[in-house]
């Protein structure tokens, strides 16, 4: 994790973020200190204020060592200004090296002031008074004596009396130390913590909360912090046996072979192949091979740099390099792997969401169908990512749900605890992850400001962050006998990730490399909008690759989404059979009618009922946040209602306008407003369908309800849009198994081998007084237990005696009513 920088379309930050170059100033903090020491050592103290910021100081902040005669840069102090026992300090104004306000912190901020002593001679024990005072009259508003003759001169870290100092608190020598938290405002509490005070409060705070359900034994809980407070609150971490190898923090593609030997590689993978050089060369190259010997001619092919003028060179240059990186990586798992024989070895790497949140098929599934890395693993931080709303967290999920599908890898999940990230949000995340497969939750860094940089929970505003994490451990611990073995149902409805769109919608960084600069992003986020307007329909959704469906694993589902222009010519033949005996096809974007290479792929013009399409990308990039409101509307797209010869649906075309030929046997469903040309057309093919969709409905679907800040929950989502991208759903007749009244509650239904259990989130920002459950495709539940309706209990809810939420039949249909905060798990039989 480290130090969060983001790169990408967009950056939010939450209102209490401020610059770290605002500092207190002087004339308004001092501190003096007085040795108690009982022997005759002398001592110095070195001050290192923490900043919790980068700026200006650096995350290490300033660090001074105080002897007699005043402030030091170095702690190479001639012995007779050491203080003698007795001896006092002058004051030190700290409002000069002070941070006004840490980066995760309210205006009620402590700063954290470390002041470790050095004695000499060398001797145990912390003998020390310090005093702080305000302003230039130097009104002392605490003086603390601390007398601790067990503390030793040497020996390991041992918070909160013997510390380091700098980033992270990681650089030596760990002395004796006395941490002081000081607030940096006038007009704010003057109560001055020590570390010990500090530590027993946050201590007391979480023993005061109610006790309830219990802790998880199979679920991971696993975060970093002080061990006193993350016992209290519940961390499990992995079991005996199991092993987590980090192969590395946000990582990208990144290959360390040199690159003689990568261009050896590259050509010896494409002869066996049977590719002709001269088919992988462009300009000068190109000339000059024609008088060569084709071994010659294999000397001129080079991995690098892509040839933007050759498609073929370009695609395979591309994929080829990330071939290369999953060998790299699968080696190091397989040295890990044999350090530790007979334990399980969990190997992953955290993908970053940072730019816009992308899954590629290359960088996040790839690796796990390779088998080279055998646990998936993301980050939350939906608050700086420019995403539409926190719940589309949730297509990332799906993305690594597929990614550990292949090898039974599990997923791995931060969820952050830092300002920005709400409580409420943070009940929410955690549910939305265990909703889409996580079974491992890591909360990265529980701690308050003292040891770290920006990633901490603020001392001052800690309570209702550690109410959520307390609870949501043991509301997980108290239904995790079913919740554990279980996974999302199969879904009858998927969205195409398409490996060879991935590889030309990143083109701008050469179709691979590092994916938070990647600016080509609109496919990705039409994807996700349709994603999002699916679930709010109550239906659920799987993903899947072009490479997938090219291998026949399109089979189980009855409707398909494609977005983009480019797929694996190895896909169409599979994706027509599929469609031919049945299968519904949405696409839109340029419906996959180009190969790898960028050729037409004429041979699906049967079965979309097209002779033809022309594709206008006007935009390329959109931050749905910030540019989607404003962006321009190039056409207004026309479309009827199902159902209806007359009734017309208006979606504005963003970003994209794709205008198609249809062939006589086909039905053009929408005209754009500016020309009447056909922007919609829907075809029989055997006995499924397909529709062609020439406006990006789920960027018009989402338009509408974006807002800012990003912690206020979107809700104006149009319902008519909603249901038109849904239609092919209900064309299709899948049933979802629950669905859920509220568009804006997520209804995740979830079985395994020790029962099911629906998982419900509330995306809106206040509750929902009635909720109707229905399960139309369950018809044969006829109980529903509830967590929250089980009130205060001790054990697993499986085991309580109160009374479920009463399931009534309506038209045969199951349906239970429930009033929903933020979420709850159903127990269903």
């Amino acid at each position: 994790m480290g130090h969060k920088f983001f790169s990408g379309t967009a950056l939010f930050l939450s209102a209490a973020v401020v610059s770290g170059a605002e500092l207190v100033g002087p004339d308004k903090v001092f501190v003096r200190f007085t040795s108690t020491r009982p022997d005759e050592s002398r001592l110095v103290v070195r001050v290192n204020i923490v900043p919790n910021d980068q700026e200006p100081f650096d995350w290490k902040g300033k660090t001074f060592y105080l002897a007699a005669d005043g402030e030091h840069a170095r702690s190479d102090i001639p012995l007779d200004q050491w203080l003698r026992p007795g001896q006092s300090s002058p004051w030190v104004d700290l409002g000069r090296y002070m941070t006004l306000r840490g980066a995760r912190s309210s205006m009620n901020y402590l700063s954290p002031v470390l002041c470790g002593v050095l004695t000499s001679p060398p001797a145990d024990g912390l003998h020390l008074t310090a005093e702080v005072a305000r302003g230039r009259k130097l009104a002392v508003v605490r003086r603390i004596e601390i007398d601790k003759p067990e503390i030793k001169q040497q020996g390991p870290r041992d918070y909160p009396w013997r510390l380091g100092f700098g980033t992270w608190n990681l650089e030596p020598p760990l002395l004796p130390t006395l941490g002081l938290l000081i607030p940096t405002r006038e007009n704010q509490p003057q109560q001055i913590y020590t570390l010990q005070e500090a530590l027993d409060w946050q201590l007391g705070a979480i023993q005061g909360f109610t006790q309830f359900g219990r802790l998880p034994t199979q679920i991971v809980f696993r975060t970093t912090g002080r061990p006193q407070i993350l016992r209290v609150l519940g961390y499990n971490d992995y079991p005996p046996g199991t092993i987590e190898a980090n192969l590395g923090d946000e990582i990208q593609l990144s290959i360390e072979l040199p690159q003689g030997k990568q261009d050896a590689l590259f050509r010896d993978d494409l002869r066996k192949r049977g590719f002709n050089p001269l088919d992988l060369m462009s300009g000068e190259s190109l000339a000059r091979a024609g008088a060569l010997t084709q071994d010659e001619q294999w000397q001129l092919v080079r991995l690098l740099p892509p040839l933007h003028d050759n498609t073929r060179h370009f695609y395979e240059s591309a994929n080829f390099r990330y071939r290369l990186w999953h060998e790299q990586l699968a080696r190091r798992r397989l040295a890990i792997e044999a350090q530790h024989p007979g334990q399980r070895v969990l190997a992953g790497a955290n993908f970053t969401p940072a730019g816009s949140g992308w899954p590629d098929v290359r960088h996040w599934i790839d690796p796990f169908r390779s088998g080279a890395l055998t646990m998936c693993w993301t980050e939350d931080w939906w608050w700086f990512i420019a995403d539409p709303t926190p719940q589309t967290y949730g297509f990332l999920l799906d993305a690594l749900r597929l990614a550990g599908s292949y090898h039974r890898a599990p997923i791995q999940f931060y969820v952050m605890p830092f300002q920005g990230q709400t409580p409420d949000h943070f009940r929410r995340m955690n549910t939305l992850a265990l909703a889409h497969g996580v079974k491992i939750l890591n909360h990265f860094h529980t701690e308050d400001q003292v040891l770290t940089t920006w990633d901490y929970i603020d001392l001052m505003d800690a309570p209702p962050m550690y109410q959520a994490i307390h609870d949501v451990i043991r509301e997980v611990g108290a239904v995790e006998h079913r919740l554990h073995s279980a996974m999302p149902q199969p879904a009858k409805v998927a969205i195409m990730l398409s490996r060879a769109a991935d590889t030309w919608d990143t083109e701008d960084i050469g179709g691979a490399g590092d994916l938070t600069t990647a600016r080509h992003n609109v496919n990705n986020y039409e994807r996700k909008a349709l994603w999002l307007a699916l679930r709010q329909a109550q239906v659920p959704v799987d993903l899947i690759t072009d490479v997938d469906i090219a291998e026949g694993m399109l089979e189980p589902y009855r409707v398909l989404y494609i977005v983009g222009a480019e797929m694996l010519a190895k896909a169409v033949e599979p994706l027509k059979k599929w469609v031919h005996s049945g299968g519904i096809l949405y696409a839109t974007a340029g419906c996959g009618l180009l190969d790898e290479y960028r050729r037409p792929l004429t041979t699906l013009h049967e079965m979309y009922g097209l002779n033809g399409h022309t594709l206008t990308r006007r935009e390329r990039q959109i931050d749905p946040k910030v540019w989607l409101p404003k962006t321009p509307v190039l056409d207004r797209l026309k479309v009827k209602t199902a159902g209806s010869s007359s009734e017309e649906l208006t979606i504005e075309a963003v970003c994209y306008r794709e205008v198609f030929q249809p062939l006589s046997s086909a039905a053009v469903t929408g005209r754009y407003q500016s020309d009447d040309q056909p922007g919609a057309v829907t075809s029989r093919y055997g006995q499924g369908q397909t529709i062609c969709v020439g406006a990006l409905a789920g960027l018009a679907f989402l338009k509408p309800a974006m807002v800012l800040p990003p912690q206020i929950l979107p809700t104006r989502f149009p319902s008519a849009l909603r249901d038109f991208v849904t239609a092919p759903v209900r064309w299709s007749g899948v049933v979802p198994t629950v669905t859920a009244s509220d568009p804006l509650v997520e209804a995740q239904y979830m079985t395994g081998p020790d029962g099911a259990i629906v998982l419900l989130i509330n995306w809106r920002q206040q509750p929902v007084d009635e909720l109707v459950l229905q399960f139309p495709g369950a018809r044969e539940v006829r109980s529903v237990r509830s967590l929250r309706q089980a009130g205060v209990f001790h054990g697993r809810l499986e085991d309580q005696s109160s009374i479920g939420l009463g399931v009534e039949i309506k038209d045969g249909v199951p349906q239970a009513r429930l009033r929903l905060d933020i979420t709850d798990y159903l127990l269903v039989d």
